[in-house]
């Protein structure tokens, strides 16, 4: 930049953002002698696990899964420049880590009383399950025991909601309790949660809402809620539980699941092949186009329109797949494929009178160029002391 070198620079939120982390550790379906470091790096660029994938909401660890938490250990414990931080006195931290971050980060549905009792039981076999046998199997218990607990308060939410609140009462809630313990036991946590609802409707009474609408939009928060927590896959919870190890090592350390991989290669190479349709997931579980980006083949098609809704999907030669409903990360996936092959969408206009005056629309996919997220600079010189101007890169 010539004289303008030296110049301060203000970060902008337009560059890239990783969607985890800095390194990512690729898992792979190939056999390695334990403990024998000399083939990592080679090998580590192959990636099937997504492929063989275990069924939807199948809870075990699965033989691809002991592979690739066998090898993740490995590399962290070879390749990691951190790895003499971690030890197996260690492992044991890793049952509250994964509470903590990487399902409850509000430290909301588990109690202090269950973090106890699961590090007792699983902390002592922590280190021999994912070292030796890679297993993840205690991932999964606590899991259940989350969706248990989450289900379970959306259910007293709703029973808490058919009273009314006292506002004269001298009581305080903390909105972010990233920091705090969890609630000591039950009782702690059912008053925890009187007073977190309670807040959640002055909230909205303070937004010039009635209590039957506050009490309404609350009710429907936690019921999908609910469903969010019911659209967890095992993939979704291996690299929640093998993340929360990945950070025991360095704080910008994770593991990518397949599907995480992908966006995160979307997101380096700024491109993808799909329809250049943005969607999203309405609360009555419709898939409506957010946005379609200028001369993408949706757009050029010039028959899907934002708000528009996308109620099935078929792929040449098969069966219509209804998608209301359906998780948003499956949609998109069926969504996108191959340069060059077609993929058929049933639309239900924004304008339509009804429900039944849906259409079908054949798209070819190809390369859409995400370059709104391309990072960019430029120098500005503006006004400063004594007539000078000071030179600030943006």
């Amino acid at each position: 930049m010539g004289a303008k070198a030296d110049c301060r620079f203000v970060e902008t939120n337009l560059v890239y953002r990783p969607l985890m982390a800095t390194h990512a550790v690729i898992p792979f379906a190939v056999k390695i002698p334990f403990r024998s470091p000399a083939k990592f790096l080679a090998l580590s660029l192959l990636f099937v696990s997504g492929a063989l994938a275990a069924p939807d909401r199948e809870f075990k660890t699965t033989p691809v899964m002991k592979l690739e938490t066998r090898t993740l250990v490995q590399l962290l414990e070879v390749y990691h420049y951190n790895k003499d931080g971690v030890t197996p006195a260690d492992f044991p931290q890793l049952i509250e880590d994964y509470m903590k971050e990487g399902l409850d980060p509000q430290r909301l549905f588990f109690t202090a009383e269950d973090q106890t009792a699961f590090r007792n039981q699983y902390g002592p076999r922590i280190e021999t399950d994912l070292a030796y046998l890679g297993n993840i199997d205690t991932a999964f218990v606590i899991f259940r025991a989350y969706e248990d607990r989450v289900k379970a308060r959306a259910a007293w939410i709703l029973e808490e909601l058919k009273q009314d609140y006292d506002f004269t009462a001298q009581e305080t809630y903390a909105p972010d309790r990233s920091k705090s313990e969890f609630p000591a036991n039950a009782s702690e946590a059912d008053d925890l949660w009187r007073r977190r609802i309670k807040y959640e409707v002055l909230q909205d009474l303070l937004a010039k809402k009635s209590p039957a609408e506050a009490k309404t939009t609350i009710r429907k928060r936690y019921e999908r809620m609910v469903k969010n927590v019911g659209d967890i896959e095992p993939l979704d919870v291996q690299e929640m539980f093998l993340s929360s190890f990945t950070r025991m090592y360095d704080p910008h350390s994770a593991y990518l699941s397949s599907d995480t991989l992908q966006d995160f290669s979307i997101q380096m190479k700024l491109s993808l092949i799909g329809i250049g349709a943005v969607l999203g997931i309405e609360d009555d579980g419709n898939c409506v186009v957010r946005e379609v980006k200028p001369g993408s083949p949706a757009d050029l098609s010039g028959q899907i329109r934002m708000n528009d809704k996308i109620v099935a999907v078929q792929q040449p030669g098969g069966e219509v797949i209804e998608v209301i409903g359906m998780k948003l990360r499956r949609i998109v996936d069926m969504i996108r494929g191959s340069k060059g092959t077609k993929v058929t969408l049933t639309i239900l206009p924004h304008d339509a009178p009804d429900a039944t005056k849906t259409r079908q629309v054949h798209i070819i996919r190809d390369v859409i160029k995400l370059d709104e997220a391309r990072a960019s600079a430029a120098i500005y010189d503006l006004p400063g002391d004594d007539n000078q101007t000071i030179p600030v890169g943006v």
